[in-house]
């Protein structure tokens, strides 16, 4: 399809002359080196420019701008964010201008705002109202000082106070949204600091009322329970069982790497972690009771028994009769007499809390695939006896306690053969170096030849003066160029569209040169064709090739 096109259309296009192809070629060469350069610098001057605040910061754009063109300081708005950007070079300079002139970013207000003169008469619900906005603000600069945390809003609801001892009413709560910076997340502690932060902020506030959102949506107070302190905080969640087991591959691999090398093992490790709660009371009592309390006691009674006729007389005291007179066997005597005895007993008792906190390690299971390859003294595969020695190392390094339900496991495999590495003339990175390398020189090359080699031939021609031509004196002989002029045809334009190679060159050849005059000698018609040649080489080249084309033809 092209090439009929062409030979359709081609006798129709005016010939261009060689020359001035030759011409064109260096100046289209030029034009494409600068357009290249141009958009070079374009794009980076383009990308010179930087952001003088964050996108998410608030800052007035307006004060900004009328700052800048005060200071006669290029910028530019992103068409997409509206960002104000300045040149890279200045962008220090333009942040200490624009503090200077009070232009920031705007923070949440703080306690500041009670500073403001309020007028006589305003209303204690005003008075609450910005006390606890300007509680939340200082808050949410309190949050942002987090290396994580881009940006916080905070919203408190306190709780209003009342007189009556007993209040069952509502209680205070908080709410916090951050939103983290790119590729941040915040850790168990972390997430409970902030928790305590905002509740140790606000009165009668309780941590489990604080709800800690992200800009996601993730409810990240719900990761921690607070009720266990710090401690209970680190060791909840998959933090404590990855905790193990980067502890298990550590140890692993201080064992085995230095005698087998890193590439003859591979290790996978699961660790169980009981993340309850649990508090126990143990009371154990002794087996056999002891005397801890004795108390013995004997009463005595001697009294006479009263006899007689009751009446006056008998409520008058007896008189007592003499130790002589009164015998053992006194019938009106009578005694009385009791022993007690009281013995307390108890056991002996022990008394045992124990609480234990969330992220315990219930079970640990290890299992290790040893390299056939890597078997000692150059064997194709591990002895039995190697193996359990291996296997009683890494229980006794690892903690492995078999009452816990623990497991290890130690098996030979033959792993798979290295690849081959490839030389260094196959690599891919290696080639795009190569490529890259061999593009620079090639570019280098090519504006050598079309930009800089034509552009100091021209300027070589311009800067040397031209030779006048010798001065020949006349003389009637043959007729100059004679043989030019018999071996080419007629000195007219050819025709359009002609195939022929015309001679179009040899009149303006001619044209600027002054000829000898007819008749002169041979010896002064070549030394004008010496002139000839130095002065236009690829012209004087051109006709000879006509020449010899001409030639070729007839004959």
């Amino acid at each position: 399809m092209l090439k009929t096109l062409t030979t359709r259309f081609a006798p129709k296009l005016p010939a261009m002359p060689a020359g001035l192809a030759r011409s064109l070629v260096p100046l289209l060469a030029l034009a494409v080196g600068g357009t290249a350069l141009a958009l070079m610098l374009m794009w980076r001057d383009q990308s010179a420019y930087r952001p003088v605040f964050g996108q998410r910061e608030k800052v007035a754009a307006g004060e900004m701008m009328q700052v800048l063109d005060a200071e006669h300081i290029a910028y530019r708005l992103h068409p997409e964010s509206g960002q104000v950007l300045v040149p890279e070079g200045q962008l220090g300079r333009v942040r200490m201008l624009l503090a200077a002139k009070g232009v920031v970013a705007k923070l949440p207000g703080g306690l500041e705002m009670m500073d403001r003169n309020d007028p006589l008469g305003v209303s204690q619900f005003v008075q609450d109202v910005r006390f606890r906005r300007g509680l939340e603000g200082e808050l949410a600069q309190s949050m942002m000082a987090l290396d994580a945390v881009e940006g916080a809003r905070v919203h408190l609801s306190i709780a209003k106070s009342s007189s009556f001892v007993v209040n069952d009413g509502e209680k205070s709560s908080a709410s916090v949204v951050l939103t983290l910076k790119p590729g941040q997340h915040l850790s168990n502690e972390q997430i409970a600091a902030a928790i305590n932060l905002v509740a140790g902020s606000v009165a009668s506030l309780d941590p489990q009322r604080v709800s800690l959102v992200d800009q996601a949506g993730n409810l990240l107070s719900a990761r921690v329970d607070l009720s266990e302190g710090a401690e209970g905080v680190a060791a909840q969640g998959s933090d404590a069982a990855k905790r193990f087991e980067d502890e298990v591959r550590r140890n692993v691999r201080d064992i085995l790497a230095p005698t087998l090398g890193e590439d003859n093992y591979k290790l996978s490790v699961t660790a169980e972690v009981d993340n309850d709660r649990v508090q126990e009371t143990r009371e154990q009592y002794g087996d056999a009771p002891k005397v801890t309390n004795e108390a013995m006691r004997e009463e005595t009674d001697r009294e006479r028994i009263a006899m007689g006729v009751p009446g006056s007389l008998s409520n008058r005291p007896v008189n007592a009769p003499s130790n002589a007179a009164s015998g053992p066997d006194d019938g009106n005597a009578a005694s009385a007499r009791k022993n007690a005895t009281t013995k307390q007993y108890a056991y002996d008792r022990s008394i045992t809390q124990i609480k234990r906190s969330r992220g315990r390690l219930a079970r640990l299971n290890v299992a290790v695939v040893l390299n056939d390859a890597a078997a000692p003294a150059g064997a194709k595969q591990w002895a039995p006896a190697e193996l359990k020695k291996i296997e009683t190392m890494l229980a006794a390094g690892l903690g492995v306690n078999a009452e816990r339900g623990d497991r290890l496991s130690v098996t030979p495999l033959p792993f798979p053969s290295r690849p081959a590495v490839e030389p260094w003339y196959e690599q891919k990175d290696t080639l795009i170096d190569l490529g890259g390398y061999v593009g620079y020189g090639v570019a280098l090359l090519l504006g050598y030849l079309l930009i800089a080699r034509p552009a100091l031939r021209l300027a070589r021609q311009a800067l040397v003066p031209t030779a006048a031509a010798p001065v020949i004196a006349p003389a009637p002989a043959i007729t100059p160029l004679e043989p030019l002029i018999e071996s080419q045809p007629a000195p007219a334009m050819p025709a359009l569209g002609s195939d022929a190679r015309s001679a179009m060159p040899v009149v303006p050849l001619l044209e600027n040169f002054e000829l000898p005059p007819p008749g002169s000698p041979v010896d002064v018609l070549v030394d004008h064709l010496k002139v000839l040649a130095a002065k236009e080489p690829e012209r004087v080249a051109e006709v000879v090739k006509q020449w010899v084309q001409k030639k070729v033809t007839t004959a």
